[in-house]
């Protein structure tokens, strides 16, 4: 399977042990962390230790945690994870996008061509909280 794909702005591929460092800096702000439930302050040490986890889940095929790169900056700007039922062939998404990052469209962007395209599910769905409402307009747009 494929796990490096591209949208007209974006490249979605898999985390590196140096990315540890972005996704610390990133997720280390207290709007996000409010949002998500991430610890607060985030630490290096939470971003290295979820990194270490992911070649075991994607290689089960259970869940597919990725790094959102915008093309033009070559800069990390966020993350995006599809964990899958493979009885049902469908995936509930999940997602967050640097604060610095809202409202260009990004997050619109890489949920109208993920899963669908890349792992030929036939459902995507995901859980809003009530008062993310950027959240739910990217859902909306993305059908």
């Amino acid at each position: 399977m494929q796990l490096n794909f591209e949208t007209e702005r974006l490249n979605i591929q898999p985390f590196k042990n140096e990315d540890a460092y972005k996704i610390k800096e990133l997720a280390n702000d207290e709007v996000l962390s409010n949002i998500l439930g991430l610890p607060y302050p985030y630490k290096l040490e939470h971003a290295q230790e979820w990194i270490l986890t992911q070649p075991d889940v994607i290689a089960a095929g259970s869940e597919y945690p990725l790094k959102i790169v915008h093309k033009q900056w070559n800069e990390i700007i966020g993350m995006v994870t599809l964990r899958i039922d493979k009885k049902n062939n469908k995936g509930e998404l999940g997602y967050w996008i640097g604060t610095d990052y809202w409202g260009n469209g990004f997050a619109t962007e890489f949920v109208s061509n993920f899963g669908f395209n890349e792992l030929n599910l036939n459902k995507i769905y995901a859980s809003v909280l009530s008062k993310n409402k950027a959240s739910k307009k990217v859902l909306e747009k993305s059908g």
